[in-house]
């Protein structure tokens, strides 16, 4: 009996038209056979941008894939900072949109590339719970948000939707209420509402399913992890989310897997791109951060072990924050 569809969501800006082909390419690559149903909400994206993203799945026919503008307008007022657009606030319209006999859903962002299987991520157990996400690690603003003190704060790069508890707590009207009443405090936007509103309802997943940057400088215990293990997922984690406004598309970006993203981009109708960051100053900053980075990814046993001791030094013998 052949597995029911894996079913996606993706929110878009028009201009991360690139990056979300990137993201499909490496999807399609490393679930070959496997049905998928995806759903693009778009805003501003050009009819051409939406052809060229159509291509990749031309001639597949276990992929469905659809577009679908959505009127932001009502919401402009949210806030908006850096490399973060509105489109980032449509992951809570999410099961308002999907048919009320969908009741589960995989939300991908647009900047991460896959690089395994999704469907043990989409067979994910989260129970009665809202939604499943990944630990998002270094989060200290509880208070901003009217969290205990050391409560877990989850990454919403990656989300897998429970759509009918979502629908029966009436989740979107509730996370527009925090949103519109916590303004000046939501430096990670609907990320921190997500976690405020939904607190103790959200399941946590490995961190292979959402590899944040932050996690590099991470210590193996604050991922309930091994050394071993947490080597291990340096390695190869299966979803990599190119996390923080340094993105592999720049050219000072030094992420240790930054080449994967060119590898997928070669996948697209996007293959000739080039970075538009490329300046005397952007050399510059990529070469401060290249001694650090090359230690990190070329010798990561030693690095680890030697960051960790620096850090000891410090919060143990300094007094200074880690």
């Amino acid at each position: 009996m052949a597995a029911s569809p894996i079913k996606l969501v993706f929110g878009v800006d028009g201009s991360y038209s690139q990056h979300l082909a990137v993201t499909l390419a490496s999807l399609l690559a490393n679930n070959p056979g496997e049905a998928l149903d995806i759903l693009v909400i778009t805003l501003n994206m050009t009819s051409k941008d939406e052809a060229r993203v159509r291509s990749l799945v031309e001639g597949l026919s276990n992929v469905r894939l659809r577009f679908r503008p959505f009127d932001i307008s009502r919401y402009r007022h949210f806030r908006t900072d850096g490399h973060i657009s509105h489109a980032t606030y449509l992951r809570i319209f999410i099961p308002d949109l999907l048919p009320l006999d969908e009741d589960r859903v995989l939300y991908l962002d647009c900047d991460l590339v896959v690089q395994d299987r999704i469907r043990p991520l989409w067979e994910s157990d989260i129970g009665n719970k809202v939604l499943g996400a990944v630990h998002n690690p270094f989060f200290v603003r509880h208070g901003d948000l009217g969290m205990p003190p050391g409560a877990p704060y989850f990454n919403a790069g990656v989300l897998l939707l429970n759509l009918q508890r979502w629908r029966e707590g009436d989740g979107a009207a509730r996370l527009i209420a925090f949103i519109e009443a916590n303004h000046a405090h939501l430096y990670a936007h609907d990320q921190d509402a997500l976690n405020a509103v939904f607190l103790g309802e959200i399941a946590e997943l490995a961190p292979q399913w959402n590899f944040q940057t932050s996690m590099l400088w991470c210590e193996p215990e604050s991922l309930g992890l091994s050394y071993e293990a947490y080597r291990a997922l340096l390695r190869r984690p299966s979803i990599i989310h190119y996390t923080t406004p340094s993105k592999p598309w720049h050219f000072s970006n030094t992420h240790p897997h930054k080449n994967v993203y060119y590898q997928y981009l070669m996948r697209t109708p996007y293959h000739d791109f080039k970075p538009r960051d490329l300046s005397l100053r952007s050399v510059l900053e990529r070469l401060r951060r290249w001694p650090q980075a090359t230690f990190r990814d070329s010798w990561p046993a030693a690095y680890y072990p030697t960051r960790r001791a620096f850090r000891h030094l410090k919060t143990t013998y300094l007094g200074l924050k880690a």
